[in-house]
């Protein structure tokens, strides 16, 4: 479960995101983010209705909270971040998810394992 504290939780919050953020896409995902003074990073989740019912929504962003819970110690923490689901998720399995989700901060370079790996000494 992600802790409160990585939460965003104010719809004011999610709209700054979108309008100030910068957007990455994948085939089921997209990430919007966001730099932030404020640490730690936090995170929204967003599952619109067209994916399906309740059940269904609150089992994708289940699923999207325990991933991040995971990743959150490699992921940059200078910003904010807002996971939207795209209605062919449904589809697709824990691990499936989990392989998108780590290539978007991929995409946009937000996981500091790339940084560690360059500044190792030779």
């Amino acid at each position: 479960m992600l802790k409160k504290k990585y939460r965003l939780t104010k719809n004011r919050h999610f709209q700054y995101i979108y309008r100030k953020g910068s957007k990455v896409n994948s085939k089921n995902l997209y990430l919007v983010y966001l730099a932030t003074k404020f640490k730690p990073a936090k995170f929204g989740i967003v599952v619109s209705n067209k994916i399906g019912k309740a059940v269904k929504r609150n089992k994708i962003k289940r699923r999207i909270r325990a991933i991040l819970d995971g990743l959150i110690p490699s992921i940059n923490q200078n910003y904010n971040y807002v996971i939207v689901a795209k209605p062919q998720i449904i589809d697709l399995g824990f691990n499936e998810i989990e392989c998108e989700v780590k290539n978007l901060f991929k995409k946009c370079d937000m996981q500091n394992e790339k940084s560690v790996k360059n500044n190792k000494p030779a």
